[in-house]
């Protein structure tokens, strides 16, 4: 019997399988880095909209702080932050909530991604900063 190509065949079959492997790590690092930079960008557009800096009684103020606000978020994140949705709904008038949904980027094809990482979403509550 002959064995040559036999050390072949296992390295490719080892070599195949560790690059799943990365491939999968690093796709997982990319939606670990979205999250993050999701909750970073809601956390400063909230701060923002509930600085001393906004009259909270006046509500075009609010409406012009809150479109700012957008813009940085939006900035924040760059490219991603073109396909982003934020929400205001969980505003009240001693705290502003916005909330952040976002599918997370990947850079697989859809056939090897499938499902997918599951949507983002996350929700930010600032206090109101009122001077005394």
């Amino acid at each position: 019997m002959n064995d040559r190509g036999g050390g072949l065949i296992g390295s490719i079959a080892g070599l195949l399988v560790l690059l799943a492997l990365l491939l999968f790590a690093v796709q997982s690092l990319f939606a670990l880095f979205a999250r993050s930079a999701v909750t970073d960008a809601a956390y400063e557009g909230a701060r923002q909209v509930a600085g001393a800096r906004v009259e909270h009684d006046d509500f075009t103020s609010v409406v012009l702080a809150r479109q700012q606000a957008e813009r940085t978020v939006r900035t924040h994140l760059g490219q991603f932050g073109e396909q982003v949705s934020l929400d205001w709904a969980g505003s009240s008038t001693d705290t502003i909530a916005l909330t952040v949904h976002a599918q997370p980027p990947g850079f697989l094809w859809d056939a090897l991604r499938g499902a997918g990482p599951e949507l983002i979403s996350r929700t930010v509550r600032v206090r109101v900063e009122r001077p005394r």
